[in-house]
């Protein structure tokens, strides 16, 4: 890419920037280190669904998803691991849906514009649904 260096490993004790694009992997350790991560690394979804739904493996793994079911009465399944989190938030503004982590579940009501965290585990009812708003 022109004007741009490429690196195969680097070593720095300071680095800066305004933007960092592209993938983000790895760990913060901070064990081994004086300093500490600032900022955040968010991944998201945003989904429009008129059917139920179960996300993908791509969708699971990001920490974000705001979905609009399109149609009354519609369930979005996360499948979500065990201890897996994900942050689950209604961004329509006519439709409540269902939200389960496994298909067994019971599910959660999740209101228009209304938030919740997802604590994934695999047995049947035991995920932790934590209300945000």
């Amino acid at each position: 890419m022109e004007g741009y260096t490429t690196f195969t490993k680097v070593y720095a004790a300071e680095l800066k920037g305004s933007l960092i694009t592209g993938p983000v992997t790895g760990n913060a350790s901070t064990s081994t280190s004086t300093s500490s991560l600032t900022g955040s690394v968010i991944s998201a979804n945003t989904l429009s669904k008129a059917d139920n739904y179960s996300l993908a493996a791509a969708e699971i793994a990001k920490f974000f998803t705001g979905c609009v079911m399109t149609a009354a009465s519609k369930t979005l399944t996360l499948g979500l691991a065990a201890g897996q989190a994900k942050i689950v938030m209604n961004t329509g503004a006519t439709n409540a849906y269902t939200v389960k982590n496994i298909a067994a579940d019971t599910g959660t009501s999740l209101g228009t514009s209304k938030a919740i965290l997802v604590i994934g585990a695999t047995t049947a009812d035991t995920s932790l649904i934590i209300a945000l708003n």
